[in-house]
C-alpha cells in the first residue's frame, strides 16, 4: 500500500513508519490518517512483532500544521484533533510495541504523538516541548491528559503553561524519552532494540503490552486482575510450552505465535 505523507518498509520483523511531510513534517489530519492506516497494516501483519515510527529530515513533528489552522473554524479545529486522537489510539493501542525513534524536532503535536508510543529514543540535537500557548492554544490531541500519565504533575503543568522547549538530555532526565542517542542514530537503535522484542515469545509481548495499557487506564486493584487474567491465558499457549521447553534444553525457542 503506497501513502502520501509516510512510508512503510520492513526490517525483519519491524514496521518502520516514516514520517515524509517536508519541510517540518507538520500534523495535518491527513498525515495523522496516513499514520493511523500504516499503523494499522502492521497491526494486520502478523509476522510483524514491533513498529517504529520516525521522521525525515530535521523534525519528528514540529508541531500542528499552522497554515491549516488558519482555515478552520471551531468545529474544524474539533474534528483535526478528534482525527489525530484516534491516529494516537491506534498507536497506543497496538498489538505490537511502537518505538518512537525521534530524529529531530517533536514539539506541540510531535510530542503528543510520542506520548502515544509505547517509548521514545531521541537524538541529542531534538528539541521536545508543548508549545501550544504560544500560539495562544492548548495541546488539542492528549497532551492535556497524557502528559500526566509520563511526568509529575507540576512538571507537567510546567510544561504546559510556559511551552518550553527541553533538550533531548533534559527530556531524558525528566522521563519523557528512555534514552538519548548521537545524530542520524535513532533508527538504528531503535532497530537493535526492536530485534531483541521480536526475539521474545510474540503472544507474552502482545499480553504483556495489553496489561500494562489497562493499568495507565484503570486502579491499580483492577490492574491486577486484569494481569491475571492475561497471565494465566498464556499458560494455553504453544508459545509458552516452546519458550518453557527450550530454557530447559538451554537452546533458543522457536516461537509461531500460538
Amino acid at each position: 500500500m503506497s501513502y502520501q505523507y509516510v512510508r512503510l518498509e520492513r526490517v525483519g520483523a519491524t514496521g518502520v513508519v516514516t514520517i515524509a511531510n517536508p519541510p517540518v513534517n507538520a500534523l495535518h489530519p491527513d498525515v495523522a490518517a496516513d499514520i493511523e492506516s500504516a499503523a494499522r497494516q502492521v497491526e494486520k501483519d502478523t509476522s510483524l512483532r514491533s513498529m517504529i515510527l520516525t521522521g525525515e529530515g530535521r523534525c519528528f513533528v514540529a508541531g500542528g500544521d499552522i497554515r491549516y489552522f488558519t482555515e478552520i473554524d471551531r468545529r474544524g479545529a474539533a474534528d483535526m484533533a478528534l482525527r489525530v486522537q484516534r491516529m494516537q489510539n491506534v498507536l497506543f493501542d497496538l498489538r505490537v510495541p511502537v518505538i518512537a525513534a525521534i530524529n529531530g524536532h517533536a514539539l506541540g503535536g510531535g510530542l503528543e504523538l510520542l506520548l502515544s508510543c509505547d517509548f521514545a529514543l531521541a537524538e541529542e540535537q531534538a528539541k521536545i516541548g508543548v508549545t501550544e500557548v504560544q500560539l495562544g492554544l492548548i495541546p488539542g490531541a492528549g497532551g492535556t491528559q497524557m502528559l500526566f500519565s509520563a511526568l509529575p504533575f507540576g512538571t507537567a503543568k510546567r510544561l504546559l503553561f510556559t511551552g518550553d522547549r527541553l533538550t533531548a538530555a533534559e527530556a531524558a532526565r525528566w522521563g519523557l524519552v528512555d534514552q538519548v542517542c548521537e545524530q542520524g542514530t535513532s533508527v538504528e537503535v531503535a532497530l537493535d532494540i526492536a530485534k531483541r522484542i521480536n526475539s521474545a515469545g510474540p503472544l507474552a509481548v502482545e499480553a504483556a503490552k495489553r496489561s500494562a495499557n489497562f493499568r495507565l487506564r484503570h486502579s491499580l486493584d483492577e490492574g491486577h486482575r486484569r494481569e491475571v487474567d492475561i497471565f494465566s491465558a498464556l499458560f494455553e499457549t504453544t508459545d509458552h510450552r516452546e519458550g518453557i521447553t527450550a530454557f530447559l534444553e538451554r537452546r533458543s525457542p522457536n516461537y509461531e505465535r500460538k
